[in-house]
């Protein structure tokens, strides 16, 4: 995936994708596989099909445990941590010195 923009979309944001003139990238599905069946979601995985979009699947959960956050920090030994979904981001602070903190909505390049 070098050189391609990657971002966190969901269908809601279709409209605000074509006016990028967005296409040939990668979509990242990474929620429960059941809610792909529906119209509104199929309808947008069409159309980013239509636009050149490959569609992968990965699982992800946001409730993982502080051990399991410390853990796969060890074992991945990341370049970058930029924590998302959570109420606490500063606590990552502890875990690593490769954490940048960001706010809602500002643009950043991993």
């Amino acid at each position: 995936m070098q050189n391609e923009i990657v971002m966190m979309v969901r269908p809601s944001m279709k409209k605000d994708l074509g006016r990028c003139n967005l296409a040939n990238g990668t979509f990242i599905y990474s929620m429960w596989q059941g809610y792909r069946a529906s119209d509104y979601q199929q309808a947008f995985e069409s159309w980013l099909g239509e636009n050149g979009f490959r569609s992968l699947y990965l699982h992800t959960s946001g409730h993982a445990t502080v051990s399991d956050i410390k853990r796969l920090i060890d074992g991945l030994n990341p370049q970058k941590i930029v924590p998302i979904h959570t109420m606490m981001p500063d606590a990552f602070l502890e875990y690593s010195d490769n954490v940048a903190l960001k706010k809602d909505g500002e643009i950043f390049k991993l």
